[in-house]
C-alpha cells in the first residue's frame, strides 16, 4: 500500500510540526474509531524513538533487535526495528546508550508496526522498517525534552482527539479538493 504518495507535502506543512507524526497516524486511519483504537490501545502517538549507542545510527536491513527480555533467547531479528512512542519508559533499560534516533514512521504502513509487551515499556516491533526514516540522532537529554514537549501537545481526551482527527482529515481533503 503506497498511501504516502501525495501526503508528504501536507504533512510537512502541517502545523504544529510537533504533531506531524500524529497527523500521519490520523491519515492512515479510515475512521475515527480506528484512529482512537490505535491512539489509546496501541499508543501510536506519532513520535517514535530508538535508543542507541551509535551517534550515526541508521536503519540497517542486515541488523535488527535482540529480544533481551527474561524469557527470550537474545537472537537478532534481521531487518526489523524496535521503537517507542514514550522514550521515558526505555531510558532506564539502556543506561549505557547515550543517543536517541528520532524515527519518522509516517510512510510505514499501519500493519507493519504494532505494540509488543516485553516488559521494557511501550515498545513497537516494526517488522518492515524499509519506509521508516531516521530524522536525527540526538543526546538522550535533548530527546527526553522533545518527547515531554510533544506529549504535552497531543490530545488529552476523546473530544480533543476527535477534533484533531476531523481537523487533519478536513485539511487534507480540502487540499485534495482544491487540486482538482
Amino acid at each position: 500500500m503506497n498511501w504516502y504518495n501525495g501526503i508528504e507535502k501536507f504533512l510537512n506543512s502541517f502545523k504544529p510540526q510537533s504533531l506531524r507524526g500524529l497527523a500521519a497516524e490520523a491519515l492512515k486511519s479510515s475512521t475515527f474509531e480506528e484512529f482512537e483504537k490505535n491512539y489509546i490501545g496501541q499508543i501510536k502517538h506519532g513520535t517514535y524513538w530508538h535508543i542507541t549507542d551509535n551517534p550515526n545510527f541508521t536503519i540497517d536491513p542486515l541488523k535488527g533487535p535482540r529480544d533481551m527480555s527474561s524469557m527470550a533467547t537474545g537472537k537478532m531479528t534481521p531487518g526489523a526495528l524496535m521503537v517507542t512512542s514514550h522514550l521515558e519508559n526505555w531510558i532506564p533499560e539502556y543506561p549505557d546508550r547515550k543517543w536517541v534516533a528520532e524515527i519518522d514512521m509516517s510512510a510505514v504502513d499501519m500493519s507493519d508496526y504494532s505494540q509488543v509487551k516485553r516488559g521494557f515499556g511501550n515498545e513497537f516491533y516494526v517488522k518492515n522498517p524499509s519506509k521508516a526514516r531516521v530524522v536525527r540522532v540526538i543526546p538522550v537529554a535533548q530527546a527526553l525534552r522533545i518527547d515531554r514537549y510533544r506529549h504535552g501537545k497531543i490530545p488529552q481526551d476523546q473530544e480533543a482527539l476527535r477534533m484533531f482527527f476531523d481537523r487533519v482529515k478536513g485539511e487534507y481533503n480540502g487540499r485534495e479538493h482544491n487540486r482538482s
